[in-house]
């Protein structure tokens, strides 16, 4: 049943609202009265929407079949509520009603979140692109292109190009492990029972061996199988060998 304005008729135009069925117009009316739909005043409902009803006749308005049948249901019910109850266990005429009034509204109020969401993203993933409005410039033809100023152009571009994108940092693999360096650094040991550890480090070719030696030295240190001394500040840091059997089995990794 669509709004309808009588702007021809004699009087003033009327304006209805909307409804989808009867089920909808019911729905309006306990809203209007604010009341709960699990108590519905069927009398009062009963009668406003048989005032709709007559409006939409003086309006002349074609009354649907489904608003009459629902009419019908409601004078029904409200004879029956009118009726004493045989027994308390005797169902709510109005029982019906409230199920189908409740699966109504349950339905339009999910029908409005959906509209909600498409409404929301329409408005976030919808992309309209305006027409590329043209700058009054002529178009510039092929033959009177400088193909000397187009080279020099394009080695610019890639010059900026390789100074914005430099190559990745690529690592050189390990030449030894810090086991093999633990190894290294207990024959050591085993020889001369105190090794200059910071000479070593620094006669180094690579910087990852020397990293990778310091790391075997602490291991070695963290272990028990050796410590480190110094005789004074920024002086030679020796690694010497606590000679505990346990601790250099652990280190080599048999214990």
């Amino acid at each position: 049943m669509g709004a309808v304005a009588l702007g021809e008729a004699k009087g003033p135009a009327v304006h209805l609202p909307v409804f989808q069925g009867p089920l909808d117009l019911l729905l309006f009316l306990v809203q209007e009265n604010k009341v709960s739909i699990w108590d519905i005043p069927v009398a009062t409902i009963c009668d406003q929407y048989q005032a709709w009803l007559r409006t939409m006749e003086e309006l002349d308005l074609v009354v649907a079949a489904e608003y009459l049948v629902c009419a019908a249901w409601l004078l029904a019910i409200k004879s029956r509520m009118l009726l004493p109850r045989r027994s308390k266990d005797e169902p709510d005429p109005r029982a019906e009603l409230v199920e189908r009034l409740l699966a109504y509204e349950k339905v339009k109020r999910q029908a409005a979140e959906l509209a909600g969401l498409l409404s929301l993203r329409e408005g976030v993933f919808s992309v309209r692109l305006s027409p590329v409005e043209s700058s009054g410039e002529p178009e510039l033809a092929l033959e009177e292109l400088d193909v000397g100023a187009l080279a020099q152009a394009m080695g610019e571009v890639l010059q900026r190009f390789r100074r914005e994108h430099p190559p990745g940092l690529v690592l050189a693999p390990l030449g030894c492990s810090v086991q093999e360096k633990m190894r290294e650094l207990l024959g050591f040991l085993s020889s001369q029972g105190s090794f200059p550890l910071l000479s070593h480090m620094l006669t180094r070719r690579e910087r990852v061996e020397a990293v990778t030696c310091l790391l075997a030295a602490l291991e070695l240190v963290w272990l028990g199988a050796a410590r480190v001394h110094q005789q004074r500040s920024f002086a030679e840091i020796y690694l010497v060998s606590t000679g505990e059997p346990v601790a250099v089995e652990r280190a080599l990794g048999y214990a």
